[in-house]
């Protein structure tokens, strides 16, 4: 097989049908022909020459022979999953986690670095080292393409994180940084998008042309699939939909302002919500938990103490589940969306929070918009933002 920049300029050199091609097999694969032709809009022998190209070319692969229909079995086709390496970095709130991955999905090696209480200079440094390490792999040195996925508004094409609130940075050019240390095409995108492409792409959830994905963890935000397509605004900040006022005498945000969803709704509001509690005077399992020091509160141990039956807990994710309501509500008025999935790190609170943020939805998003969406949650907002940040790497790489 050819080096693996000379396969892959090959297939992208051909134009937009090959581009199509290409995506509907990484994304559906494997698929047959037949329906190729049916998700692009291309006409089979255009499908089957493309394809018979990129099978030469080495991009694909006749990986098996499908389920009988009647008349031919279908040839299913997919990506070879060596022809695109690539390492990704996921900055968190708490940790740096790199990964070598495959056009296949697989993920080859992992690195993770607890990145608590470090800011910008500190987590640029750990973000060049973590690459280096992956890069001095025997993947890592097959790698095409660099992959960061941040927190908070970004410009996507410039690679520039506005802001990211637990970085604690603004304005950061990882695009330029990177791309100037490594020598590598370098694409950057916010956690939410990432994980509404990942979920859109790659789950159950193909089919579905209008969808919002509503990430609640230490933050809050969304992405948003209109028509298809990830809608990124007029200054590609769209979906931060956790710096909407549901309170305008609420707490002060990490945005200056006060009473945002965001902080009234995330992981690190259910925390504040506990501590402030148990100062108070109300008791609770979790100050069991950390000895009575609430310092050491963390969004796990509240999960922990209510499912034990902890009161003070229960109620407290209950009040934080009728935000979240308001704010699924308001991205139902708003898109009427035929999805709502929410995700991210309150899931793990789901049996104490569904039904009072379904009767909120039921009370506060119109009827007509309401009975039209579905309203469903997932606990694998990590794996879809992995996905979803792979998805654009591999695109970018099939395009340039």
């Amino acid at each position: 097989m050819e080096g693996v920049n000379t396969i892959v300029s090959k297939a992208v050199g051909g134009g937009a049908n090959e581009s199509l091609i290409i995506n509907a097999i990484r994304r559906r694969g494997p698929i047959s022909r037949v329906d190729i032709a049916k998700l692009t809009g291309l006409t089979p022998p255009t499908v089957t020459n493309i394809s018979s190209k990129l099978i030469e070319n080495g991009l694909i692969h006749e990986y098996m022979v499908g389920e009988y229909s009647g008349g031919r079995r279908p040839v299913l086709l997919k990506v070879h999953s060596e022809i695109a390496n690539m390492i990704i970095v996921d900055i968190r709130s708490k940790e740096m986690i790199g990964y070598l991955i495959n056009g296949g999905l697989e993920i080859k090696e992992e690195i993770c670095h607890d990145i608590q209480h470090l800011k910008e200079e500190k987590i640029l440094s750990f973000l060049e080292n973590t690459i280096a390490q992956c890069y001095a792999s025997e993947y890592g040195k097959l790698a095409l393409a660099i992959g960061i996925i941040v927190r908070g508004p970004v410009m996507s094409k410039e690679g520039l994180s506005l802001f990211s609130p637990s970085a604690g940075w603004r304005n950061v050019p990882l695009k330029y940084l990177v791309e100037k240390q490594f020598q590598l095409p370098v694409f950057v995108e916010n956690d939410m998008r990432a994980m509404a492409l990942g979920a859109y792409h790659y789950g159950p959830y193909r089919d579905i042309k209008n969808a919002v994905f509503l990430g609640v963890g230490g933050g809050i935000g969304s992405g948003i699939i209109l028509n298809g397509e990830l809608y990124r605004g007029l200054g590609d900040s769209a979906g931060e939909i956790g710096h909407t006022v549901v309170d305008v005498h609420g707490p002060l945000c990490s945005c200056g302002n006060y009473g945002c969803l965001e902080a009234m709704a995330s992981e690190s509001a259910l925390v504040n919500n506990m501590v402030q509690s148990i100062t108070d005077g109300e008791c609770s399992a979790v100050s069991e938990m950390v000895k009575g020091n609430l310092d050491a509160i963390r969004p796990k141990h509240i999960y922990a103490a209510a499912e034990e039956g902890d009161p003070l807990s229960i109620r407290t994710l209950q009040q934080i589940a009728q935000y979240i309501g308001m704010g699924a509500a308001n991205i139902i008025n708003i898109f009427n969306p035929q999805l709502v999935l929410i995700g991210g790190g309150i899931v793990k609170g789901r049996r104490f929070m569904e039904e009072t943020i379904m009767q909120v939805i039921k009370e506060r998003a119109l009827a007509s918009c309401y009975s039209l969406t579905r309203i469903e949650f997932s606990s694998e907002g990590r794996q879809d933002a992995l996905k979803g940040i792979v998805d654009v790497v591999m695109e970018g790489i099939y395009l340039r």
